[in-house]
């Protein structure tokens, strides 16, 4: 791949690379196609009158969860990980990962909230760091139990 500004965001693996590729040509594709429906509609059929900064934030997000959805689930982000050593090894990586994200988010979000006064603006602090700590270690380890299984099944054969 000729090297442009994006190489520098993509993985370093040939296979891997190509897939994300994928993800992201198929993302903006259906991103497409569903603001091309929506503009049809709009035009032609109903005013939507939807402002434009919702749709912008519906198109990043639509981008990235896509993007980051279909990496997770076809097992491309461990390739390494093939022995059930490594996956354990692997696994107890990304607890601890979990838990630095949780603790680094509630500091984070500690310091915009400020220090909480009663239990209800502890639990402001403590209930989104928790749960976005909870999904991210989910997504995590979806991910890595996926690349396992892929793996061991490729040195079976």
């Amino acid at each position: 791949m000729e090297k442009t500004w994006i190489a520098n965001l993509l993985p370093t693996d040939e296979y891997r690379e190509k897939r994300f590729l994928y993800f992201v040509a198929e993302s903006v594709f259906i991103l497409g196609i569903m603001l091309s429906l929506y503009l049809s509609v709009d035009l032609f059929f109903v005013a939507l009158d939807v402002p434009g900064n919702l749709l912008a934030l519906f198109s990043l997000g639509f981008l990235s969860i896509y993007i980051v959805l279909r990496s997770t689930l076809t097992g491309i982000e461990f390739p390494q990980v093939a022995t059930s050593k490594n996956f354990k090894a692997e696994k107890r990586s990304k607890v601890y990962g979990a838990l630095r994200f949780w603790i680094i988010s509630i500091i984070v979000y500690g310091l915009f909230k400020g220090i909480p006064s009663n239990l209800e603006e502890a639990l402001d602090i403590l209930g989104p760091s928790t749960l976005a700590a909870i999904f991210l270690f989910i997504l995590s380890y979806l991910s890595l139990r996926k690349s396992y299984n892929k793996n061991k099944e490729l040195l079976d054969d």
